[in-house]
Order: C-alpha cells, then sequence, then structure tokens
C-alpha cells in the first residue's frame, strides 16, 4: 500500500504550479493504513507467570493491521511553521491467548478473542520546507488523546460463555512525515506517515491493563483545501 500511495503522490507532483507553502487555514482527510507493534504475547506471558488460577498457554495477534482515516484542519502562521488538529481513527485489530486452569476440578483451557478499537483526536506543530513550487515536506510532533474500547469474548475453562469490556483513554506522543504536492493553489494531495506511541496500558490482571502497543504506525494518502489562495 505505502508504494502504491508512493506513487501516486509523485504523479501528482508533476500537475499545476504554486508555491507550497502559503500562510492560512485548511482542512483536509484522508484514508490509508494502520499497524499496531505485537508483543502482547510477552505482555500476556508476564502477567499469568505465577498466578496460581491459570497457567498461560499460548497467545498471539489474530490480525495487527487494518484500514485507517483521519480528518483534519489546521493554519499555517508562516510559509514554514503552522499547526494542525485532527480526528484519527486506527481501526481494530484482534488478538487470541488461550490459559490452562490449574484448579483440579476444572482442569480445562480458557479460551480469550480481544477486539481493540483505538480512535480519538491529535494537536501537533508542524515544519514545512519547500523542495520546489508545488512540493514540499513535513515534520509533525504532538499529542494523541487514544480512546481504546477493548472487547473480550470466548469460553472459560468452566465451558462457560466469557465477555468482558473496559473503555478508556490516554494521552500519548505522537510524530510523523509528510509529502505535500500542491495541485491547484487551493488543492493539496499528501502522503503522511504517523506514529502514534504507548497506546493503551500493559495487560495485566486488572480492568484496564488490557494491553499497550509501543506504537501504531499509520501511512494514509490525504486531501487538504487551502482558504483564500
Amino acid at each position: 500500500m505505502f508504494k502504491k500511495l508512493l506513487c501516486a503522490t509523485l504523479i501528482c507532483a508533476g500537475a499545476g504550479a504554486a508555491h507550497a507553502g502559503d500562510t492560512g487555514f485548511f482542512v483536509g482527510g484522508g484514508i490509508g493504513q494502520a499497524r499496531y507493534d505485537d508483543n502482547l504475547t510477552d505482555q500476556i506471558r508476564t502477567a499469568y507467570a505465577g498466578d496460581p488460577g491459570y497457567a498461560f498457554v499460548s497467545g498471539r495477534m489474530t490480525d495487527d493491521t487494518d484500514q485507517a482515516w483521519k480528518l483534519f484542519g489546521g493554519y499555517r502562521f508562516l510559509p514554514w511553521l503552522g499547526v494542525e488538529f485532527g480526528w484519527v481513527d486506527l481501526g481494530e485489530v484482534g488478538s487470541n491467548y488461550v490459559l490452562h486452569s490449574q484448579v483440579p476440578a476444572t482442569n480445562a483451557d480458557a479460551v480469550i478473542d480481544g477486539l481493540y478499537n483505538i480512535a480519538g483526536p491529535s494537536a501537533t506543530v508542524f515544519g514545512e520546507l519547500d523542495f520546489n513550487d508545488r512540493t514540499s515536506g513535513l515534520l509533525r510532533v504532538g499529542l494523541y488523546n487514544a480512546q481504546l474500547d477493548y472487547d473480550e469474548t470466548g469460553t472459560g475453562a468452566d465451558g462457560l460463555d466469557h465477555r468482558f469490556s473496559n473503555s478508556a483513554d490516554h494521552t500519548k506522543l505522537t510524530y510523523g512525515l509528510g509529502l505535500n504536492v500542491r495541485v491547484t493553489p487551493n488543492w493539496d494531495v499528501r502522503l503522511d506517515w504517523d506514529r502514534y506511541t504507548n497506546v493503551g496500558r500493559r495487560f495485566d490482571l486488572t480492568n484496564d491493563g488490557n494491553g499497550r502497543f509501543d506504537h501504531i504506525d499509520f501511512v494514509s494518502m490525504n486531501l487538504a483545501y487551502r482558504f483564500g489562495q
């Protein structure tokens, strides 16, 4: 997907002519793919180490990528400096883990499927460097309020249906790079890579210790409109 998005952006670079870094307001949106860092297996294994009730058997991410999207708006104070606010939906990914009951009366496995849905607002400051009259590079850094919804379903060691859900939010660091192409005086095409760090809480035997992703990477193709050009 990254190669396709890059090619599309570079093709657009051959169209139109305008100065890449004027000041003013802009709005936009885009779609792409989010990829979640996968170290849940070690988190779950550590959480159940020495637990008298259950022994860890296995754990894995069943899906660590999903389609994602974002909407954004901002203002360039200077041709090379601005702020951007957005809403980012990083899609859904799944996990699975198996525990063996160490209680003699049960002595069976619990099989649990987890579903993670992460979205939230972001606020970043960006710097922009013109490569030529219509192409520029961007560097962003700021904060992302990751709102994580977690749902578990499966079968307990007692053979009964298992269900659990929890929601929490955490504000963490985000940063990224962008390649911006000025197609017309008002319209830009932008290829972005963004990283969202330390999303969630480390897996633990608590209500909100559902798992932490050291980082989530989001590659997206975006269309932006500049006002007043």
